[in-house]
């Protein structure tokens, strides 16, 4: 299943932190890590402790290929893995498995190219707004993030 999130740069004209921070707030929030009224927004560091939640994760990674980084329509795009078994948990947490991990995350998903997989997606045009998004992906996305 693939994924997209939008990654617009606060710097960008336009940039809202109602419409374009919203994801990372609502992370923030869900950590503990921001309560509105008791701290300043702060979408930078939510931004980036999403993000690195996001790649801790071994059942999501991102597709760098089909992810745009400028413009008012930068996205992420990331791809869910099958679930690892208890034994590739434990591989995972050993360091020398690193590569191992790597290679077996490949194999998960096959050696297939992007354009197998998503035609459509690197030549869609997004919308500045993201309200209109639906909450299923994002929904196993939080989940995940948040651990047993």
């Amino acid at each position: 299943m693939i994924f997209q999130i939008p990654w617009k740069h606060a710097a960008k004209h336009g940039w809202d932190i109602n419409k374009d921070a919203c994801l990372f707030r609502s992370w923030a929030i869900h950590t503990g890590r921001y309560k509105a009224g008791e701290k300043e927004p702060d979408p930078k560091t939510w931004k980036a402790n999403f993000r690195c939640a996001m790649n801790s994760l071994p059942d999501i990674e991102e597709v760098k290929d089909q992810s745009r980084n400028k413009g008012s329509s930068a996205v992420r795009v990331y791809r869910m893995l099958p679930p690892l078994n208890k034994n590739q948990r434990k591989e995972r947490k050993s360091k020398s498995s690193r590569d191992a991990k790597s290679k077996a995350k490949r194999k998960l998903c096959g050696d297939s190219s992007p354009d197998t997989f998503s035609d459509g997606l690197s030549s869609s045009t997004l919308p500045d707004d993201h309200s209109s998004y639906t909450p299923i992906c994002l929904e196993r996305v939080l989940l995940s993030l948040a651990g047993p």
